[in-house]
This record gives C-alpha cells, sequence and structure tokens, in this order.
C-alpha cells in the first residue's frame, strides 16, 4: 500500500472506532501518535571538524563493533522521537482494534477463572468484569464498558484471520 492508501485505510479504521461509540480508544491512539516513536541514536563528535559538530547514528544500523568503539571514545547513546509514518499509525489502529475485540476477552475470561477458583464462602460468584477507561476523560468517554460477549470460535478465527491479512496487506 502506498502513503494515500494508508491514509485512507486509517481514516476508515477512525471512522469505525467512532462509530462504534469508542471515542476513548481514539483519544489514547492520539496520544500514542502525538508522542511519536523512540530511537536509540548514537550522539559523537563528527571526526575531521575543528568545531564542536555532532551526528546522531541511530543505534539499530550501527553494528555493535561501531557502536563499543564510539562510546568508548565519548559517544552517548540519545532517545529522539519521531513522527510515525502513515504506516505505523495504520498499523497502530488495526493493532488496538485486534487487542480489544480479540485479547480483551481473554484477559476477562482469564480473569474470571481466576477470581471464581478462589474458594470463598462468603463471596458472591463474579459474572463479568467491565473496563472503565481513563478517570481524566469526560463525558460518554468516561463510560465503563464491559467486554462484549464471547464471541464463537469460528467468528473469532475468521476475525484473527481478516486481522492478519489486513496486517499482510499494509506491509507490502
Amino acid at each position: 500500500m502506498n502513503a494515500l492508501e494508508m491514509r485512507e485505510m486509517e481514516e476508515l479504521l477512525r471512522d469505525l472506532i467512532r462509530s462504534a461509540g469508542l471515542d476513548w480508544l481514539l483519544d489514547e491512539l492520539d496520544e500514542a501518535i502525538a508522542t511519536g516513536v523512540a530511537e536509540e541514536k548514537l550522539l559523537q563528535r563528527r571526526r575531521g571538524t575543528s568545531t564542536e559538530e555532532y551526528e546522531a547514528l541511530a543505534v539499530a544500523d550501527v553494528g555493535t563493533d561501531t557502536f563499543h568503539r564510539s562510546l568508548k571514545r565519548g559517544a552517548s547513546v540519545v532517545v529522539t522521537t519521531r513522527p510515525m509514518n502513515a504506516r505505523e499509525r495504520t498499523e497502530l489502529h488495526l493493532d488496538a482494534l485486534r487487542r480489544l475485540f480479540l485479547e480483551l476477552p481473554e484477559i476477562e475470561a482469564e480473569t474470571l477463572k481466576i477470581v471464581n477458583a478462589e474458594d470463598d464462602p462468603y463471596r458472591a460468584p463474579v459474572r463479568s468484569v467491565r473496563f472503565i477507561p481513563d478517570e481524566e476523560l469526560t463525558g460518554r468517554r468516561d463510560q465503563p464498558h464491559g467486554v462484549a460477549a464471547r464471541l464463537p470460535e469460528d467468528t473469532r478465527a475468521h476475525l484473527q484471520n481478516l486481522f492478519r491479512e489486513a496486517r499482510e496487506e499494509i506491509s507490502r
């Protein structure tokens, strides 16, 4: 997919999230996008210059030997951020939806198993878990969200395949 198609896909996902009443999720995604992507850089003095000029090299692009030699010569490792590109933003939206619809129900089920496994005759059995967005959010967004009824296994498998195929399409 090219950048324009990625942007269109991102907008489509945002519209889907908004229409489902998951504005709190959009807030979380927007915060992650605004934060950007953290990258480690090797900050070292540029060789052959008489002034104090520095260059920042991506740690991932520098070999291990070069990295250690540079540190011995006084280079520093710094963390910078860069804006997310269209692919990363689209992947972020897809991952959030996958977690919400596939992973969260699994977490709920496992939590219920653990809580109900405790043998306490004075406590009523727990039947559901509610996930509440950050308390700083206001309006409709501060309402608790129960995990939708568990999806039948064939529907879950179909959803997993759809998310996988979308991820593969984005990676092309």
